[in-house]
Order: C-alpha cells, then sequence, then structure tokens
C-alpha cells in the first residue's frame, strides 16, 4: 500500500451542457446571433441579419432575374 494516499471527495460537475442545436436554429452567444448550418456556424450583429443570413444560405433566397 502507498504511504500517504488519500482519495478525494468527487463533486457533481457544475458545467452547464448546452442541448445539441438543430440546423437553423437561430440563438443568442454573447453579443452575437447565431445558427449552425451544415457543421458550420454563423455569426451576425443582429438576429433580423440572422435571419437573412439562414434564408441565403438554406437556398430558399429569391434570385433577382
Amino acid at each position: 500500500m502507498i504511504k500517504n494516499y488519500t482519495t478525494k471527495d468527487i463533486k457533481k460537475s457544475t458545467k452547464k451542457v448546452t442541448p445539441k442545436r438543430k440546423d437553423g436554429d437561430i440563438f443568442k452567444d454573447g453579443d452575437m446571433w447565431k445558427f449552425e448550418w451544415k457543421g458550420s456556424e454563423c455569426g451576425f450583429l443582429t438576429k433580423d441579419e440572422a435571419k437573412k443570413g439562414l434564408i441565403k444560405v438554406s437556398g430558399k433566397a429569391k434570385t433577382k432575374s
């Protein structure tokens, strides 16, 4: 047996677990509005810009003819 060996008490983690988001879910992270799309994360300064960006990357934007 090892001399002066003691065990430590294990405490419950206080780290918050963020739920897994779906592609296109807009969320606020600090001062930025973000959404995840196909494994990438896109960030914008306003929620309105994030909505417009999501429309663009999703392919639902109307094209000018």
